[in-house]
């Protein structure tokens, strides 16, 4: 399979700011790409959708979300909630060996290229875990705590954010489907203002919460999933805010809260210090 090379997308300020990871070196990475493709399929016959996908502000096709997330006027992070059928299908597609490697991937793609990221969301969903215990992660090799199974049959996103997504953070997507990556689906950064080639198989890296980013058409006759794996910023703001909304911190603590507002410029250059530069990715190798 091609696409193995990763490119790093950089910022005048030499920070990464996305990445093109490809896939893996792997001799069966192919058949895990089938059996993955083959589960999102399945699970979308499962799901009986009548009438036609579904019509949302990301485009029109079929998806299902589980995992941990926080907003919506919740009080305190919680399960995202599905009917008992789509629970069962969610559940299902992460006990999938295949999907449990590309979630695996997504991850490793983070921790290799943002580390300071993956451990401040690391540190932060931990303490998360040991706060409310009954939160489940969705798969043991994999930092993200929500995931957005895409099952299409045609995957193809309109320009868009995700503003509830962590702003200092990326999201992993991987491409499925049965399509021709030279002519079909490429993957659209508006403000970055790129168009790049996203093959079935292959992972990308993007800030999804603040890079406007959509897809070009299929063609005829084909298809195309995708899953993604993001982060909310209420979850990683309710552990800061000392395991509490900030509304709740401006009740129990003004002082405490207007202290927690003042360092609010403070808080986006430490974060934005997260970032990994080209020229430190360069030496680390060497150390």
């Amino acid at each position: 399979m091609p696409y193995r090379t990763p490119y790093l997308l950089v910022d005048m300020q030499d920070r990464v700011v996305g990445v093109l990871a490809g896939h893996p070196d792997s001799p069966d990475w192919r058949a895990v790409v089938e059996e993955a493709q083959n589960a999102m399929e399945d699970a979308l016959r499962t799901c009986n959708v009548r009438g036609g996908p579904d019509v949302h502000r990301r485009g029109a096709f079929t998806t299902l979300a589980c995992g941990v997330s926080f907003g919506g006027g919740q009080t305190e992070p919680m399960s995202m909630l599905n009917k008992p059928m789509f629970a069962e299908i969610t559940a299902t597609l992460r006990q999938n060996p295949a999907i449990q490697r590309l979630a695996g991937f997504g991850s490793s793609i983070l921790r290799t290229y943002a580390p300071r990221i993956f451990g401040r969301m690391q540190r932060t969903l931990d303490a998360l875990y040991k706060r409310l215990p009954w939160l489940v992660k969705n798969f043991a090799k994999s930092v993200y705590p929500a995931i957005s199974f895409n099952l299409g049959p045609e995957t193809v996103c309109l320009p868009h954010a995700d503003s509830a997504n962590d702003p200092f953070n990326f999201c992993h997507i991987t491409a499925l489907g049965r399509y021709n990556p030279k002519t079909s689906t490429h993957f659209v950064l508006l403000r970055s203002k790129l168009i790049v080639e996203f093959p079935p198989g292959a992972s990308i890296l993007m800030m999804s919460a603040i890079e406007p980013h959509a897809n070009t058409p299929l063609q005829p006759g084909e298809t195309r999933q995708s899953l993604t794996q993001y982060c909310a910023g209420g979850l990683l703001r309710w552990v800061d805010a000392g395991f509490q909304t900030l509304t709740e911190f401006a009740k129990a603590d003004p002082v405490g809260k207007a202290a927690f507002d003042a360092r609010a410029g403070i808080r986006v250059k430490e974060f934005l210090g997260l970032f990994s530069t080209y020229t430190e990715l360069l030496v680390a190798p060497q150390q």
